[in-house]
């Protein structure tokens, strides 16, 4: 199985790997996943779905809530598995560069402004 990552529940850019990091992102590869079975786990994703001690490809292919630990933390730390992640369309690994490099979120308002620019870069891929 090739790269693949999931978006951001806040902000909706993609969990990065560390290789596919820029100089403002280096936030967007530390994630949590919470799982429809009420798991929560935290740690730097690997691009192949690994985040942390969790493994997609031990979960029986259940998709995970996931967050940028970031942007969880401006959020409050939710803990309780509201659905899915979607998948990224540009697999956390194509994208133009520039495309997710954001300085990390400190408030919500933060937050939003990261939301309006990959909002933005989806609509004009």
């Amino acid at each position: 199985m090739g790269m693949f990552s999931w978006n951001c529940k806040a902000c909706g850019h993609p969990l990065l790997s560390h290789g596919a990091t820029e100089e403002h992102n280096e936030w967007m590869m530390y994630g949590v996943v919470i799982t429809s079975d009420g798991e929560l786990c935290r740690g730097e994703y690997d691009g192949y779905g690994r985040c942390g001690s969790w493994d997609y490809n031990d979960c029986g292919g259940d998709d995970p809530e996931a967050y940028h630990e970031a942007c969880w933390e401006v959020l409050g730390k939710p803990n309780e598995f509201t659905g899915p992640s979607d998948s990224a369309r540009d697999q956390g690994w194509f994208f133009d560069d520039g495309v997710h490099n954001m300085h990390k979120p400190e408030n919500m308002r933060d937050l939003h402004n990261i939301k309006v620019a990959g909002d933005l870069a989806q609509q004009n891929p």
